[in-house]
């Protein structure tokens, strides 16, 4: 399973900087499925992710701050978040690191529960910046199961607060890729 999340985590992180690929400078201000998040917002928030826990993976402390969310003013923002992706790949990709137990804020957690969440965080939002920028993403139908799969794993009422995840939207007759964002509070008809 470790080294099958590895593959899933690339192959999702290929569509979602496809979508990233797409981002043009008017496109920035954009609002996207996350309340209150522009769609500049949702790609620093999920490279400051990546970053994060790449530093956590060499032996650093979780930090939640600015500094880990660039500003991409000034870079492409599909190269920022491939090159924040193969930091945290190379990173737990170390002999023993996804099989090793980090501190963490919320308690101890496995290197492979930390990458199975950027996995949610990259296929997800990715899907939010998609519906941002009003396109479509290229998610395989097994990327968005086993994504799926995981997040039911991490996701309970304690996290449906504000800032996280909202609660589980109902859907009917969905494929795997609608039923994630659904699960995780997310209409998955949205527009902007």
């Amino acid at each position: 399973m470790p080294t099958d999340l590895i593959d899933l985590l690339m192959r999702a992180a290929q569509s979602t900087e496809a979508v990233l690929a797409q981002l043009d400078p008017e496109d920035r201000e954009r609002p996207t499925p996350c309340p209150e998040m522009t769609v500049v917002q949702v790609a620093a928030h999920l490279i400051g992710g990546l970053r994060g826990f790449t530093e956590v993976a060499d032996g650093g402390e979780l930090r939640f701050d600015a500094a880990l969310d660039p500003a991409l003013d000034r870079e492409r923002v599909d190269v920022v978040f491939r090159g924040a992706v193969d930091a945290l790949i190379a990173a737990f990709g170390q002999p023993g690191r996804l099989d090793a137990t980090y501190a963490m804020p919320w308690g101890p957690t496995t290197g492979t529960q930390l990458v199975g969440f950027e996995l949610i965080e990259t296929v997800v939002h990715g899907w939010d910046l998609a519906r941002g920028l009003g396109i479509g993403i290229e998610v395989d139908d097994a990327i968005a199961a086993a994504t799926l799969a995981g997040a039911r794993q991490w996701v309970d009422e304690s996290v449906r607060v504000p800032g996280m995840f909202g609660p589980e939207v109902v859907v009917n007759d969905a494929g795997p890729l609608e039923e994630l964002v659904a699960f995780l509070g997310r209409d998955p008809t949205w527009t902007p």
